[in-house]
């Protein structure tokens, strides 16, 4: 099976079977099996941004329909072209190494000193100082 796996602030994963239902709707005349590795993320990319927050549930890493396994096996091709995405085709069917834990390094994570509130912000040369807590306008500070 190969299954495309998003990271954004929330993980999400994209079963070769949905890949292959959506394919199906979107009435193709290229055969699923034909796609490219890129054209499966492509796909995927696509089935994220118009998918309603219901939809959604359903490809949530960790979440009630999604396993561990759905998301681990060997990386066969990856997507860094957009700065909030990092998108990988993995084949579960084969071994090998995954991400376990992407982090978006195009984004700063910053928290609230008070309240303990998190946002990330995507300027890499913010000046924490300058900023405060869009909760309760304390002062913030840079996490990993």
């Amino acid at each position: 099976m190969k299954n495309v796996v998003i990271h954004k602030i929330a993980k999400y994963v994209f079963t070769e079977d949905q890949l292959k239902g959506y394919w199906k709707r979107l009435g193709e005349d290229l055969s699923f099996s034909s796609l490219s590795n890129e054209q499966l993320i492509s796909l995927a990319k696509k089935m994220l941004d118009q998918a309603s927050h219901s939809q959604l549930e359903q490809h949530i890493a960790g979440g009630q329909w999604r396993t561990v396994e759905e998301e681990k096996g060997q990386l066969i091709a990856e997507d860094d072209s957009e700065k909030d995405v990092h998108a990988e085709l993995i084949d579960t069917s084969k071994s090998g190494i995954s991400s376990e834990k992407v982090l978006i390094d195009r984004f700063l994570k910053l928290q609230c000193t008070s309240c303990s509130f998190a946002f990330y912000v995507q300027d890499l040369e913010t000046d924490s100082a300058a900023l405060s807590c869009p909760k309760c306008e304390s002062e913030v500070v840079y996490t990993q």
